[in-house]
């Protein structure tokens, strides 16, 4: 994963402005002690592993159906085939972000690990399906490809198909671009040109959520007006520079034609200042 083991270790899904990284050796201790006391649920293409006595018998069961739905739905949604390995799924009271390894790097067989902290399970506002989607889709190439396209896949998912869509610091679909516009307004946009053309953006936690309401409005245009399909063949490129390659058009003028969209003429965004 490289430069992605700091960020994908954390694609952030937490229902406050306020994060931090996951950190590897965390994840370690919390394998090898869920793995010790775990109550396992085995679907089609997800297996869970709760630390026994977090959830019920009851609250597992719905939840491993909920998260092998999620994950056919995001396949179905997005075009990319299920994965031949299953998705293993952690869950347990001591993961404080949810978080996804595309390709778990402490395996031998690198199969997408998600960690989610129980509780959030517990009280239906677990962020399953974005982190589904970095499990099912993979790697973007950018931090806010990434990000931006869980949450517009993740949203689109839960209201296509049900489910539902835990706000992680965007809200879903149908709010983002009033988040973006506010973000905007509040002058909080004004580095945002940085934190597109970066791969992987040093952000503030200040920062951090007008970056994750910015990047998810910003990749839903994107999605809404290329087609998921195209959209999906940038994100899989693993290279922003496939936005000009796939469509024609450079990433500055996507980003005045979405600031436009939201009725945004100071061109904070779209023209770097």
């Amino acid at each position: 994963m490289k430069r992605h083991l700091r960020l994908l270790i954390a694609a952030i899904v937490v229902l406050s402005a306020s994060v931090a990284m996951a950190d590897f050796g965390d994840d370690s201790r919390t394998v090898n002690e869920v793995d010790r006391n775990a109550v396992i649920r085995v679907r089609e293409t997800i297996e869970v592993r709760s630390l026994d006595g977090s959830l019920t018998p009851a609250q597992l069961d719905d939840f491993a159906d909920l998260a092998q739905k999620g994950a056919s739905d995001i396949a179905r949604f997005t075009g990319v085939p299920p994965r031949r390995q299953r998705i293993v799924i952690y869950l347990s009271p001591r993961i404080d972000i949810s978080h996804t390894y595309p390709h778990y790097p402490g395996s031998p067989h690198h199969e997408a690990r998600v960690f989610i902290d129980s509780e959030r399970v517990e009280r239906h506002t677990a962020p399953y399906l974005h982190e589904l989607v970095h499990a099912v889709v993979g790697e973007g190439g950018a931090m806010w490809l990434e990000e931006g396209f869980a949450s517009w896949v993740a949203s689109s998912v839960a209201t296509t198909y049900g489910g539902y869509y835990a706000p992680v610091l965007s809200e879903g679909n149908d709010r983002v671009d009033m988040q973006a516009r506010a973000a905007i307004e509040r002058g909080r946009a004004a580095d945002s040109a940085a934190w597109f053309d970066s791969d992987s953006p040093n952000l503030s936690p200040r920062d951090r959520r007008s970056f994750y309401i910015l990047s998810h409005s910003f990749t839903k245009y994107l999605g809404t007006t290329l087609g998921t399909s195209q959209l999906v063949r940038i994100h899989r490129a693993r290279n922003v520079q496939a936005l000009k390659l796939i469509s024609g058009i450079s990433l500055d003028e996507w980003r005045t034609r979405w600031m436009s969209s939201l009725g945004e003429s100071s061109g904070r965004v779209a023209a770097g200042r």
